[in-house]
């Protein structure tokens, strides 16, 4: 019989549990209990460019792998497809007990820092304080709120990946090998490449500290043995989203975050293959931004000041309403630093923590600890700091695929509390003597004693912005007053929770109260001091009774084009943004939500698409409805023209599209991607095209047009026409043209799919009646699907089996 112990083995982690289950539902009570939802701007961008694919799947029970929902046509790898790791799927939705998405993503989060730190020998109960500063860090309850769901489930899952890992080289092999496996399985299957490329700095630093350490013990056989099951592990997991990842990596070849076949660049600064350097790092961290990692508000953060700030005070004193105070507040900027008012905050108690454990723990895990922090920060800067970036985005594999650095700080905050929660971890297991003290001391002076000095002494910063110059010095002068007054409180809002926080420590230490009261004290300080910090970015105005239906309501343009659209038509809303799917959800468009987007689509959006737009806009303004010269308009069949979403009569049809499909007098043919992409803007799209024969073969010498092609059936991924003519044509349809995946026939026989006009599909047909299919039917679907399921299934069984065998070898 296994002997358990319930107080010590199971009563623990119930308690974790039920502490994590209680602030989930703390967190998102109006989801729980109001029967609302979260509003996220991204996921509401999100849905209104899956609507097609969803619909597609709840009516057939089947995939749509392309749609036509957004910028005229793109696959749907990376919008909504499910391939076969379904059962990755399940397991994750096993260790968030079937909390619903998305909120179960801080669940997660929680449980698996808690794991990881129990792989590490933390205690339980110290586990819980470390879990939950982890997975209520503002990184995460940001990410959430914007929308950004895939990312903090990424980062929810990067722990579990790490103590894994560990528990394979330090404990139990077996399951530490199949624990990585799941693990990393999961992390994949959320799909967001980018954390899982920081979460391999951090995996590869560890590891090379271990050979070291392995290699000074003598034992690199062992080492070895481990890093086998582990590398092995890797590929289990990868193979449960092979399908997935090699789709989306081919996928990115001809995205915008691909090589461009163009010479001559719209855009000078795009790398040869990859983001622009500018588009990469518009998103940098000023050199202090990383400081709120300890004190939140210390450049200003972004919330709107007060009524009772000195701002305030001094427009009332101007004379404003008290109206048009809470109107002006918000529009004056608190963030005095250079870059972004992102507040990335790691937990005051934690920094403290953390500095413990630079003295206290292991130095191998010191050094790996601080070294990814480090890295995340020098990360995080981005153009801020092009010596280290722009080499990393030059040379690394990868690197320049991803923008956002910022999110890097991910790393320091993970390490920081890592780090605190073993060092906390390894002061309780040492007696308080005088070289222990003294270290807590130089801990305590350099986390609370500079904190206290910033509260105390604010002024020795200059809390001006570039902003300011644009406001009278008197509402000037009062924004830095207001900015000493944040930092200030936050300085000294770090003071107490560290004080008290040690306070607890010393009291237990002296024996003045017990270790169940020092863990309670220590689990509800850890708890205030992040969750406070947490709902300054989440609150009641961030939840909606049904933000979906709000922000796609139906509107009388909308009802009108159903009722008058064809098979094939487009629609452009000129009354939104040209980058939001709003109009998507209900519409083929054009334009739309997709951070990749095809690169030569892309391409044409920034010369072609954009400056027809306006100049469309334009005419209608001035009262002119002939719409014949918008060439690409018109070859993207973008028939219907929002101009008043509330009005049947705010739309216009536009005649002169050249419909779903067309046949063509001419062709011009070029030579190069160049030729092609400059080619358009000389050309009648409706009697010419453009052909790189260099690229494409074309086999009929003669044209006719006398005949006509029409678009009878389609469903995402197929389209069906029937055509007509006298003699051989050459069709041109008004869908984008993709290089992989697409299979055409005439009458039932294969035929070779051309392009034309730089982005568009384009046939050969001959002579006479026709029935023509093109179909997306890319291979790498239904090979991948059945890989990924197999590797599942092997991962899943593994898992349980070293389970079992792990609880068969302690009960022997």
């Amino acid at each position: 019989m296994i002997k358990v112990d319930f107080k010590k083995d199971i009563l623990p982690h119930i308690v974790a549990v039920a502490i994590f289950l209680v602030l989930t539902l703390i967190l998102f009570k109006p989801v729980f209990f109001e029967n609302k939802a979260l509003t996220q701007g991204d996921i509401l961008q999100w849905e209104g460019g899956a609507k097609e694919l969803l619909d597609y799947r709840a009516e057939t029970g089947e995939e749509g792998l392309w749609t036509n929902s957004m910028f005229g046509g793109m696959p749907a790898y990376l919008v909504s497809v499910k391939w076969g790791n379904e059962l990755i799927k399940t397991m994750h939705a096993v260790i968030s007990f079937g909390l619903p998405h998305p909120v179960r993503i801080i669940f997660v989060s929680m449980v698996s820092f808690y794991i990881m730190l129990l792989c590490f020998k933390v205690r339980p109960y110290l586990a819980i304080i470390g879990a939950v500063t982890f997975a209520l860090s503002s990184y995460n309850i940001i990410g959430m709120t914007a929308g950004h769901n895939a990312r903090i489930s990424a980062v929810s899952l990067m722990p579990l990946v790490m103590g894994g890992i560990h528990l394979c080289f330090t404990r139990n092999k077996w399951l530490g090998f199949s624990l990585t496996a799941l693990a990393l399985a999961m992390q994949m299957r959320v799909n967001h490449l980018q954390i899982t490329y920081y979460l391999a700095f951090i995996v590869g630093i560890y590891g090379l500290l271990q050979l070291i350490h392995f290699a000074k013990e003598g034992n690199l056989k062992p080492f070895a043995q481990r890093l086998g099951l582990l590398v092995l592990a890797a590929i289990l997991a990868v193979g449960t989203f092979y399908g997935e990842f090699y789709a989306t990596y081919e996928y990115g070849k001809y995205s915008n975050r691909g090589a461009s076949e163009l010479s001559e660049q719209t855009d000078t600064d795009l790398n040869e293959d990859g983001l622009s350097k500018s588009y990469a790092f518009l998103y940098s961290n000023g050199i202090t931004d990383p400081f709120t990692l300890f004190i939140p508000n210390a450049l200003g953060g972004n919330d709107p000041l007060g009524t009772d700030s000195e701002t305030a005070n001094v427009l009332r004193k101007a004379g404003a309403t008290e109206a048009q105070v809470i109107q002006t507040l918000p529009q004056l900027r608190t963030y005095w630093g250079k870059e972004s008012p992102t507040t990335y905050y790691a937990g005051a108690i934690m920094v403290f923590l953390c500095v413990v454990g630079i003295f206290f723990v292991e130095r191998r895990y010191v050094i790996w600890l601080i070294a990814i922090s480090i890295l995340g920060i020098l990360l995080s800067y981005g153009r801020n700091l092009p010596s280290i970036n722009y080499l990393l985005f030059d040379y690394f594999p990868g690197y320049n695929k991803f923008r956002s650095v910022t999110f890097t700080m991910i790393m320091p905050i993970f390490g920081i509390i890592f780090l605190g929660m073993l060092g906390l971890e390894k002061v309780l297991d040492k007696k308080l003597d005088k070289p222990q003290q003294k270290k807590l001391w130089i801990a305590l002076g350099s986390t609370a004693g500079l904190a206290l000095l910033l509260a105390a002494i604010p002024g020795i910063f200059g809390f001006g912005s570039p902003f300011d110059a644009q406001l009278p010095v008197e509402y000037a002068n009062a924004l830095k007053d207001d900015r000493k007054d944040l930092l200030r409180s936050d300085a000294f809002r770090a003071f107490i929770f560290i004080g008290l926080f040690a306070l607890s420590y010393f009291l237990y230490a002296i024996k003045k109260i017990g270790k169940p009261t020092m863990f309670a004290l220590f689990i509800v300080l850890g708890i205030l001091d992040v969750s406070l910090i947490a709902s300054r970015f989440i609150g009641d105005a961030n939840f909606s009774k049904s933000p979906k239906t709000q922000f796609f309501a139906e509107s009388n343009a909308d009802r009108f084009i159903k009722q008058n659209e064809n098979l094939g038509d487009r629609v452009l809303n000129l009354t939104s943004s040209f980058y939001s799917a709003q109009s998507s959800y209900h519409h083929h468009t054009i334009n739309g939500y997709h951070g990749a987007r095809l690169r030569r689509y892309q391409e044409l959006i920034d010369k072609n698409i954009l400056p027809e737009m306006q100049q469309l806009i334009e005419n209608i303004q001035s009262g002119n409805s002939d719409f014949g010269g918008f060439e690409v308009l018109n070859m993207l069949n973008t028939r219907h023209l929002i101009i008043d979403p509330s009005s049947p009569q705010g739309v216009i049809t536009n005649n002169s599209v050249n419909g779903a499909a067309w046949f063509v007098n001419d062709l011009v043919k070029v030579d190069s991607p160049d030729g092609e992409f400059n080619s358009i803007n000389g050309i009648n799209t409706k009697t010419e095209a453009v052909v790189n024969t260099k690229e494409f073969d074309l086999k009929n010498t003669g044209l006719s047009t006398d005949g006509s092609i029409e678009l009878v059936d389609y469903h995402p991924g197929y389209w069906k026409y029937n055509s007509q003519n006298s003699g051989d044509g050459f069709a041109v349809f008004s869908e984008v043209y993709y290089p992989n995946g697409f299979k055409a026939s005439i009458d039932g026989e294969p035929v070779a799919l051309l392009r034309a006009d730089y982005v568009l599909r384009a046939l050969e047909i001959p002579a006479g009646n026709h029935e023509i299919i093109i179909e997306f039917k890319p291979s790498i679907y239904s090979t991948g699907k059945i890989v990924m399921r197999i590797f599942s299934i092997l991962v899943v069984l593994l898992f349980l089996g070293t389970i079992y065998w792990s609880l068969r070898a302690t009960k022997n």
